[in-house]
């Protein structure tokens, strides 16, 4: 049996690790939406750094939000390393015990999905669920296949596939958690009558993540270290400064700051955010659809025009982010 896709999802997660822990949640028998996770993981607050590749990235420090998120919602995580000697009689108890788990992949081994054949190979985090009898294959669930039209799916991939997925090591700055399964226990069901994992509501996490904006520098700085990285970047090779305006252009628009961003309006509004502080929130949305637009020119054109336009986008970002966690802040008495 070949690695394919069973069934195929319009909707996706924001991100593959919290949207895969919002799947271990479902399993468990208590939902937590990933927007929750976010919220309760401070998910919203981004840093900077260089990613798989060695290129510069914005990214929001995923394994500490998911785990947060997680453990603030009432539930254990479990990190268990793999046993590459013998995956199938461990991936069976495992799942026998937590019904699924979590496993960070290297997506050039992951078959099922064009995408992940035909481009350059990252990290990305899967569910398993379900393993054969004979232990030839899993299924896992992916929450983010980011295709052209990016989707969710449920696949068979076979169990070589996923060993050598996992094994094959791959780590940026912001990732280094390969080999290991991961699973989540729910500690409610354990004593019944708690909170629900809220911690002080929708209002304290963001004030929270407000506070810690301010408090620590690699948030405070994150679009000015950004920024540097980037100029770096396109300061190399024609090669290496093409690739980095497209990075730039994903980090941009497809995958971090504004799918993240668009994940925040709904916690900003649910937390009756001011007007002020939504408008904030509308005009950093634009400057980062804007500078997915710049990139995308800078990679076709090399001008300097274009990059100075960069350099001005960046200073507007930094600025309006600054504003925007001051006026958060101030909505819920930070």
């Amino acid at each position: 049996m070949n690695s394919h896709i069973i069934e195929r999802y319009e909707q996706t997660a924001v991100n593959c690790l919290t949207g895969s822990y919002s799947v271990l949640a479902a399993v468990a028998g208590r939902a937590v939406e990933e927007q929750a996770v976010f919220e309760r993981g401070d998910g919203y607050l981004f840093q900077a750094g260089l990613d798989e590749s060695g290129y510069p990235e914005y990214i929001f420090p995923v394994e500490e939000a998911g785990a947060l998120g997680m453990t603030r919602s009432a539930f254990t995580v479990h990190k268990e390393p793999v046993d590459f000697d013998a995956p199938g009689a461990q991936l069976e108890a495992l799942l026998r015990r937590h019904r699924a788990v979590i496993v960070w992949v290297n997506t050039a081994h992951l078959n099922y999905a064009d995408v992940y054949r035909e481009n350059a190979p990252y990290l990305h985090a899967v569910v398993v669920d379900r393993i054969a009898d004979d232990h030839s294959h899993v299924e896992v669930h992916d929450s983010l296949v980011v295709d052209l039209k990016p989707f969710s799916c449920r696949a068979a991939v076979t169990l070589d596939d996923l060993v050598r997925s996992a094994g094959d090591r791959i780590r940026s700055e912001a990732h280094d958690a390969m080999g290991f399964f991961y699973a989540v226990s729910d500690d409610l069901a354990a004593s019944p009558g708690g909170s629900g994992g809220a911690g002080a509501g929708l209002s304290g996490a963001l004030t929270r993540q407000a506070e810690r904006f301010f408090a620590e520098e690699r948030f405070r700085k994150a679009i000015r270290d950004y920024q540097e990285l980037c100029e770096e970047c396109f300061a190399g090779s024609p090669e290496r400064a093409t690739r980095g305006a497209r990075r730039l252009f994903h980090h941009a628009s497809v995958l971090y700051a504004v799918p993240s961003l668009k994940l925040m309006s709904s916690s900003l509004h649910a937390a009756g955010a001011s007007e002020g502080s939504l408008a904030l929130h509308e005009e950093a949305v634009r400057h980062w659809e804007a500078m997915g637009v710049l990139a995308l020119r800078y990679e076709a054109t090399s001008s300097a025009s274009v990059l100075n336009r960069i350099t001005q986008r960046f200073d507007r970002l930094d600025e309006v982010t600054v504003r925007l966690w001051e006026s958060v802040a101030a909505d819920t008495g930070a």
